[in-house]
């Protein structure tokens, strides 16, 4: 049943005149005449009767009224909805984040868009690489803040969002925690707490970058948290990134040391090249590439 025909039942009803009810609707007599006809056909009924001398609503014209009417209000009540979600969509940005989004002025980010576009709407989830690229893929995410420690393949766009890269988390009463610069080599026969869960990309990441520096890590059995054992002043060591490093610097208990050379754990705005951005989404990652500033 078309929506549009009760709407023409509708206005015909009230002017019980098909000339006026066709003038009233910007459409020809015959045209109307046609579609009541149609709507009388479906609904197995009379709604009109029809004399030479004028119209009149039938008892099945009449009991049909609310019921139209009803409907009518129906559809105008969808369409509302619709375009809610319509402008809704419109302006949602999803976006991940892996690792807290203060420590890389991620958050400072969304404030500054958010002043220049105040009508977005940022939806932000945070979670592991994995848990980002598998959403990414999905459709979940539009796009997604993530290192550059693997994973990342050629299916994705990347925009460089800042230099990062790894230091060395030292308990305080370390023998080399008043080092100025170490080398990976210099941590051969320390034991390290890695911060990430096993065979997680980060945690792969880390370990073959101990590898490759010649060397296979002893690694932690401590059970605790990582803050909890850098409080208890364990004498392991950890890898960090320097967004993290630079909230460490002045702890009590941590003395962050830099790497030579360095090793690069970039911060990458990524979505997937094959999907579609919609508008807001492409001005964040304008916005974003245009903001790229280093550590």
């Amino acid at each position: 049943m078309k929506t549009l025909f009760l709407n023409e039942f509708l206005v015909l009803a009230e002017q019980l005149n098909f000339s006026n009810a066709a003038r009233k609707l910007g459409i020809n007599q015959s045209t109307l005449s046609r579609h009541i006809k149609q709507l009388e056909e479906e609904l197995g009924t009379p709604l009109f009767s029809r004399t030479t001398q004028k119209i009149e609503l039938t008892a099945y014209g009449s009991a049909f009224i609310p019921h139209a009417m009803a409907i009518m209000e129906h559809e105008k009540a969808y369409e509302r909805a619709a375009d809610a979600i319509r402008r809704d969509t419109a302006h949602r940005i999803s976006l991940g984040v892996c690792g807290f989004p203060g420590y890389y002025g991620i958050t400072a980010l969304f404030s500054a868009f958010k002043t220049r576009y105040p009508e977005s709407i940022i939806d932000v989830r945070m979670g592991s690489t994995e848990d980002m690229l598998g959403r990414l893929q999905s459709g979940i995410l539009d796009t997604a803040f993530v290192h550059d420690t693997g994973g990342l393949t050629e299916d994705y766009a990347m925009i460089p969002y800042r230099e990062d890269y790894l230091s060395v988390s030292l308990p305080v009463r370390h023998p080399l925690a008043k080092q100025k610069v170490l080398h990976l080599s210099d941590l051969k026969d320390e034991v390290f707490f890695i911060r990430h869960k096993k065979d997680s990309t980060p945690w792969r990441f880390e370990i073959q970058t101990l590898q490759d520096a010649g060397f296979t890590p002893k690694i932690s059995s401590n059970k605790n948290a990582w803050e909890d054992s850098v409080i208890n002043c364990s004498n392991e060591v950890s890898l960090v990134k320097q967004g993290l490093a630079d909230k460490l610097k002045g702890n009590v208990h941590v003395a962050i040391i830099d790497l030579e050379p360095r090793i690069h754990t970039d911060l990458y705005l990524i979505y997937p090249k094959s999907h579609r951005l919609t508008e807001i989404v492409s001005a964040f990652v304008n916005f974003t590439a245009a903001r790229r500033e280093p550590l």
